[in-house]
């Protein structure tokens, strides 16, 4: 009894509560052909901005993502064993680890020779814009006597701690 009271409270709620009707445009769409598109009358927009439908037209400039660069990537902000850039599917070579290691400031450098192992430095991508992906820019965290690449961030790390370059101590 509760059951029937319910719904046909429900359905006079529904019906003294009519949805409402959506405007119906002045003039009919545009049949659908492969001709040129017409232009729609001014009296018939609603709306102060257009968007385009063409579809030889591109996409809006701030959709696109950046190009991915040619040749050996990072993803910006990780931080990578020399071991893992060497593995990529686009590998770093040491001659660019090491030319990474010595760009970075303050790397201990001597006659563009890093004064630790490239192949166990620990290095972070570095990009030039905040929503860019990937990059081609790598600078020294620090050299590691062994780096690890382990679970469950997989994020490069130094097994035990190290000096990235010429520390200044303050006492």
């Amino acid at each position: 009894m509760k059951l029937a009271i319910a719904l046909v409270a429900l359905i006079g709620l529904t019906a003294a509560n009519p949805r409402p009707q959506l405007p119906t445009p002045d003039t009919p769409p545009p049949p659908l052909s492969s001709q040129e598109p017409q232009p729609v009358p001014e009296s018939s927009t609603t709306s102060s901005t257009s968007t385009s439908t063409s579809k030889d037209a591109p996409p809006p400039v701030a959709t696109r993502e950046p190009p991915v660069p040619e040749g050996s990537i990072c993803e910006c902000g990780y931080t990578y064993c020399a071991s893992v850039l060497m593995g990529m599917k686009k590998p770093w070579s040491q001659k660019q680890l090491a030319e990474s290691y010595c760009k970075t400031p303050h790397a201990s450098c001597n006659n563009n020779v890093p004064a630790t192992n490239t192949s166990s430095a620990l290095y972070i991508c570095l990009c030039d814009d905040a929503d860019q992906k990937v990059g081609t820019h790598l600078d020294l965290v620090c050299g590691c006597d062994k780096c690890l690449n382990i679970g469950p961030d997989f994020r490069g790390r130094c097994e035990t701690p190290c000096h990235g370059g010429n520390c200044q101590m303050e006492l």
